[in-house]
């Protein structure tokens, strides 16, 4: 009787077993690198294989349609990006085989000038950090071996040199008066662009019924004084969803000689001595240009630029006050 029970219980165990195993589902396979005979890498996320721009544990990755991950400089677009040999996407300063290139924070390869931690470097086309005496646009700067411009009194290979504070050459001659040379030098090119078309020291208006060419000045007009918060995206132009938000909360603060900004990622950036000029726009080209009705007739533009960077300040008659980004044709309100 015993053995009759105990094989019942063998029999059931068994057809539980099995009943158990048909109606398990399968998983889904889980993502997983895999590397071919060529040594090349790929990625499977679990249904399909990756392919273009693709985020792998925090890190960005590009794979080719055939889906192998890519190393070194890609270019997508008309941008260029660095992927380690590891194949993630690389920013800041970035060495290739004993160049200094500069990336984004979206890993966009910069040219030009840039600000980094305080300090201005120049990129050219191609991208590679510059060091030396650097002519540009008919002036002259000094990068150190670091590639941080300098100012100030500089001696290479023996000779003597002043730099102002915006990094130009100064003339021995003019070196007396460092800050009235500066001037100097900006107005001569402020006139040079209102010479055409009808003031081109303005970005607000597009002709020269729209704006009245201002006088280039050394300071700041003393309505700026004092700190400012962007409030508001009123158009954030050409500009992405992210960085026109990232702009919200951003502060400047001006003075009589300079200009300061907290910036995401360099934090307190300082601006000595900006080239600063004032003119005027009607209301109506303001509200052409951005599609905000202004109080009164004109509206106050004071342009501010330091190096190639540049940006403009509008007050109605009524006070309000918005900062542009002209590159990009980006407006904020400013509180």
């Amino acid at each position: 009787m015993r053995q009759i029970k105990l094989k019942n219980l063998i029999l059931v165990a068994a057809i539980t077993l099995v009943a158990t195993a048909t109606v398990t589902l399968p998983t889904k396979a889980s993502a997983a690198w895999k590397q071919s005979d060529s040594g090349n890498w790929s990625y499977n996320d679990g249904s399909n294989w990756a392919s273009g721009w693709k985020a792998i544990d925090g890190k960005w990755y590009f794979f080719d349609s055939n889906g192998v991950m890519k190393t070194g400089w890609l270019s997508d677009g008309s941008t260029w990006y660095y992927l380690a040999p590891s194949g993630d996407m690389k920013t800041g300063w970035i060495i290739d085989r004993g160049t200094w290139y500069y990336a984004n924070s979206s890993g966009s390869m910069q040219t030009g000038w840039i600000l980094d931690t305080g300090s201005w470097y120049y990129l050219n086309a191609a991208g590679s950090m510059q060091t030396g005496l650097l002519e540009l646009n008919g002036k002259t700067y000094y990068l150190s071996e670091s590639g941080a411009m300098k100012t100030g009194n500089v001696t290479v290979n023996g000779v003597n040199y002043t730099f102002a504070a915006s990094g130009e050459k100064i003339d021995s001659s003019s070196a007396v008066n460092q800050t009235s040379t500066t001037t100097t030098t900006t107005a001569d090119t402020n006139n040079s662009n209102t010479g055409s078309s009808g003031g081109s020291g303005s970005s607000g208006g597009s002709g020269g019924s729209g704006s009245k060419g201002g006088a280039t000045k050394s300071s700041m007009p003393s309505y700026l004084y004092g700190t400012w918060t962007v409030s508001n995206v009123v158009s954030k132009g050409s500009l992405s969803d992210d960085n026109a938000e990232k702009a919200i909360g951003q502060q400047f603060t001006i003075s009589e000689n300079s200009a300061s900004a907290t910036v995401p990622g360099f934090g307190l950036v300082k601006i000595p001595n900006p080239s600063v000029s004032e003119s005027t726009m009607t209301a109506s080209a303001f509200k052409s240009k951005f599609n905000i009705d202004a109080s009164g007739t004109t509206v106050k533009v004071v342009h501010i630029s330091y190096l190639k960077y540049s940006g403009d300040i509008f007050v109605t008659e009524s006070g309000n006050k918005y900062v542009s980004y002209p590159a990009k044709n980006a407006l904020f309100e400013l509180k």
